[in-house]
């Protein structure tokens, strides 16, 4: 979580830079996403939980005919 926030200071930082003669600092872009941080917060929990769900399903294997079997049952 502490990567996925500074990323998200970071994206904030950048848009708030946009089209404006003075920068915005690394205090005032903390404050601007810490607004913002509970909604993306929750969409990358979201994310993180479909992941795991996704890797534990495990699919049954394919079912195959069984030639050889019903060659063995005749003889």
């Amino acid at each position: 979580m502490r990567k996925a926030w500074m990323d998200h200071v970071g994206k904030t930082r950048k848009k708030g830079n946009r089209g404006k003669d003075k920068t915005m600092t690394h205090r005032e872009a903390l404050k601007a996403a810490a607004v913002t941080w509970p909604k993306k917060k929750a969409a990358i929990l979201r994310k993180q939980k479909r992941v795991c769900k996704k890797r534990s399903v495990v699919e049954p294997p394919t079912k195959t005919p069984d030639v050889l079997g019903t060659e063995n049952d005749q003889a």
